[in-house]
């Protein structure tokens, strides 16, 4: 990513310096620090992100002997999702579930997370039982003390912008591409003891030599004291032929990884629990979407025999994620089938993604961007009709409609076959 900030004095700063030359780059934050502060509007520090005609601007903060930059008070949504400046507004998706502490914002662009798993090799693979007990008295709200497997697959998902679409990122959202914004992104993500995410990420992808070499590195260094990250799209998932379990299979894989993936039954059993919809669109072979993995995994290198030079991968956490042929994150067909109707129709929208957020927690299910208000439009797909959940859509649309205002939402009733209503007009 070559992403840029114009300094005060109109001097570009190339953000990949802080990890390419970190003594260049912080010593034009400090040239610029006193500059940015006595700057008057329009005069200071900005990334290329316009909002309603201007640049987003920029602080420059002195944190002892360190310098970083800061988004402006309440600025941070309005930023590109794909600028590393962007903060989500985390009231619009799962991670308002969090309790205060599991998501810390760092400096600049960084975040630490509370993972419920540890990387420890040797030590259990849940350091702490899952708790759902409300901290507050709101329902569907902060409940959840640990972030999960899949709440690290969205935070990764949300902060490389893999969940926001715009009609410029036609036929350029590629799985290498995405794995590599994911990678890039990482780098970014605090989970344990100091760790960054990248040190032990190993994403899977066809044809990305990069990539590959950056996996293979990362086991050499890491996979003897730490349990690794593995993630890619899902090719294969079959029953080992010599044993209980499953053999996986991600795109890609045999380009060079040389790695053999395998779950236990007992854990293959508990995805099947909790990804049910995601594998029964896996293995229906759906037209239009495909299921990626996050894999908290043991690998052992082989020493001996044919095979040596490869790795035994062992899946102790698994996270499943059903997405688009754009990579745009959907929890049913009908989602899928809006998400693909405002790609063709060259509109603008973020996905917000569910985090570790029980049903209970009420998040549009799209988000328009590109029309006239402000915070955009949230969009609901009904697509049932039990009981449990016309209580719940008669919750929904009196929380849209206080909140946003009757005509200020959208809605399509999937589940009786009432035609899609026209989108909102792009602004």
């Amino acid at each position: 990513m070559n992403d840029i900030v114009v300094l005060p004095g109109r001097e570009k700063l190339s953000l990949e310096w802080k990890q390419t030359d970190p003594e260049r780059y912080q010593r034009r934050l400090k040239a610029k620090h006193a500059d940015n502060s006595k700057a008057g509007p329009g005069e200071k520090a900005h990334c290329l992100c316009v909002h309603q005609g201007r640049y987003l601007e920029l602080q420059i903060k002195q944190r002892g002997e360190t310098y970083h930059f800061a988004c402006m008070q309440n600025t941070g949504p309005y930023h590109q999702p794909t600028c590393p400046f962007y903060k989500p507004n985390p009231e619009k998706s799962g991670q308002a579930a969090y309790v205060e502490g599991v998501v810390k914002e760092d400096t600049e662009h960084e975040v630490s997370v509370k993972l419920i798993s540890s990387l420890k090799r040797n030590s259990p693979v849940n350091s702490q039982a899952p708790s759902s007990t409300p901290v507050g008295t709101r329902s569907g709200g902060k409940t959840q003390r640990r972030m999960t497997t899949l709440g690290l697959l969205h935070l990764v998902w949300e902060r490389a912008g893999l969940h926001y679409w715009r009609p410029q990122f036609n036929g350029h959202r590629t799985d290498s591409k995405a794995l590599r914004r994911a990678y890039a992104t990482s780098r970014n993500i605090k989970i344990q003891h100091g760790i960054r995410l990248d040190q032990v990420l190993c994403p899977v992808v066809s044809d990305d030599r990069n990539i590959l070499y950056s996996t293979h590195r990362t086991i050499r260094n890491h996979s003897e004291k730490l349990r690794l990250y593995v993630i890619g799209r899902l090719s294969s998932a079959q029953a080992n032929p010599y044993g209980k379990g499953q053999n996986i299979e991600l795109a890609g894989i045999r380009d060079g990884y040389r790695m053999f993936m395998t779950i236990s039954q007992s854990r293959w059993e508990r995805v099947e629990r909790s990804y049910p919809r995601e594998l029964a669109e896996f293995f229906r072979n759906e037209e239009g979407l495909s299921v990626f993995g996050l894999f908290l995994v043991t690998i052992d290198p082989i020493k001996k025999g044919k095979y040596t030079n490869f790795s035994t991968v062992q899946v102790d956490d698994a996270a499943l994620m059903t997405t688009t042929d754009q990579l745009i994150p959907v929890e049913s067909r009908f989602e899928a089938k809006i998400a693909d109707l405002l790609v063709n129709q060259k509109q603008s929208f973020i996905k917000p993604l569910r985090f570790d957020a029980t049903r209970d927690l009420v998040r549009p299910d799209f988000i328009l961007t590109d029309v006239r208000e402000r915070e955009g439009c949230p969009m609901e797909v009904f697509g049932r009709t039990d009981e449990k959940y016309l209580a719940r859509k008669a919750e929904k649309e009196s929380y849209y409609a206080r909140v946003f205002g009757s005509d200020n939402w959208w809605s399509w009733d999937a589940a009786h076959n009432v035609p899609i209503p026209p989108f909102p007009d792009a602004f």
